[in-house]
C-alpha cells in the first residue's frame, strides 16, 4: 500500500458466547503506521466536481467560474487572503499567536511530547491559561517556568521533520530495526510539529471554506431572484437571507472578526451562550427571541 495507515487504539470484537460486540484494547504493535508516507497524490473528491477537486477547492472554483456577482467573488478572494495571512501568523509563532479564549492546544501538545515531566506534573484542565503563564505550580511542589518554553515556528518544525527522515543510523541500529520489524519513525519533536502544522492549516481552511460556502449560498439565491424577475417581468423585493453556522467558538469568533472588519462592516447584535464555563457547569444554550422569530434580526 502507498497510503498512510492509522488505527484506533480500541477495537470492537464479536463475543460469540454473549452474542454481542465488546470493546477491547488493540495490541500495541497494531497501532503503528504501516508506511511513513503521506497520501499527497490522492484526496477525497467533491461530489460532482469536474475536473476532480477537494470540497474547499470546488467551492472557490465554482465562485470564480460561475458566480455573476463581482462582490461575492471578491468576498471569496478576501476570505482566502485572510486565511493565508492568519496561517502565516500562526506558523511564525504557534504559541503566542494562538486564540486567547479557546487556544492552548498546540502548546499543550508540545509540552506533552517534548517536556513530558512538566506536562505530567501541572494542571492541564485549561490549556488557554498556560499560554500567558510564566510560572505554573506542579503537583510535586515544584514551580515550572513554562513562560520560557516556546513552540518552534512551523518552518523550523518542517526542518525537524526533514532531518528526522534523513537521520543516518548506524548499521547496528538499522539491523535492530529490521530484526524487530519496526516501521520508520520520527522523533517526538518532529512528530508534534507535523501535527501542529497540519492543524493550523486545517483550522483556518474551515473558516475560509465557510465564508466561501456563504458566498455560494448567496450567489444561488441571487440567481434565483434574477430568474424570477425575468419570468414575471416585475422587480421583486430583495429577500432577507439568514445563514446559521453551527461551529466551535474559535471558528465563530473568526467569522465574526472577518465580517465586522471595516470592509464589510457587519454589526454584532446578539451573543448566545458563554465564552468561559465552569468545569461542572451544564452547557445549555437558550436561544434568544431573534432566533425564534427571524424577522427581528432585520
Amino acid at each position: 500500500s502507498q497510503y498512510m495507515h492509522v488505527r484506533s487504539p480500541i477495537m470492537k470484537c464479536w463475543n460469540a458466547t454473549h452474542g454481542e460486540y465488546e470493546w477491547h484494547e488493540r495490541e500495541n504493535e497494531e497501532e503503528d503506521l504501516t508506511l511513513s508516507l503521506l497520501p499527497v497524490k490522492c484526496f477525497l473528491k467533491a461530489r460532482g466536481s469536474i475536473p476532480p477537486r477537494t470540497w474547499s477547492s470546488n467551492i472557490f472554483a465554482s465562485l470564480a467560474e460561475k458566480c455573476h456577482s463581482r462582490e461575492l467573488r471578491e468576498l471569496a478572494d478576501d476570505a482566502r487572503k485572510w486565511a493565508l495571512e492568519d496561517i502565516a501568523k500562526h506558523c511564525d509563532n504557534p504559541k503566542m499567536s494562538d486564540d486567547e479564549i479557546g487556544g492552548g492546544e498546540w502548546f499543550l501538545a508540545y509540552l506533552r511530547q517534548c517536556h513530558r515531566d512538566i506536562y505530567d506534573d501541572i494542571d492541564r484542565t485549561d490549556p488557554t491559561i498556560l499560554l500567558r503563564k510564566n510560572y505554573v505550580p506542579g503537583d510535586s511542589g515544584r514551580k515550572h517556568k513554562i513562560g520560557d518554553i516556546a513552540v518552534p515556528s512551523c518552518q523550523e518544525g518542517f526542518r525537524f521533520i526533514q532531518s528526522s527522515f534523513n537521520e543516518k543510523k548506524s548499521s547496528e541500529e538499522e539491523e535492530d530495526q529490521l530484526r524487530q520489524q519496526q516501521p520508520p519513525t520520527m522523533n517526538k519533536e518532529a512528530e508534534v510539529m507535523a501535527k501542529i502544522l497540519i492543524d493550523i492549516y486545517m483550522s483556518k481552511l474551515v473558516d475560509a471554506s465557510t465564508i466561501g460556502k456563504i458566498a455560494q449560498i448567496l450567489s444561488t439565491e441571487l440567481e434565483e431572484e434574477e430568474e424570477q424577475t425575468q419570468r414575471t417581468t416585475t422587480t421583486t423585493a430583495r429577500k432577507n437571507i439568514v445563514i446559521v453556522c453551527y461551529m466551535g467558538s474559535v471558528h465563530t469568533r473568526a467569522l465574526a472578526e472577518f465580517f465586522t472588519s471595516p470592509k464589510y462592516n457587519f454589526t454584532k447584535k446578539i451573543f448566545c451562550g458563554k465564552q468561559d464555563w465552569d468545569e461542572e457547569e451544564g452547557r445549555v444554550m437558550h436561544l434568544p427571541p431573534e432566533l425564534w422569530n427571524l424577522r427581528m434580526l432585520f
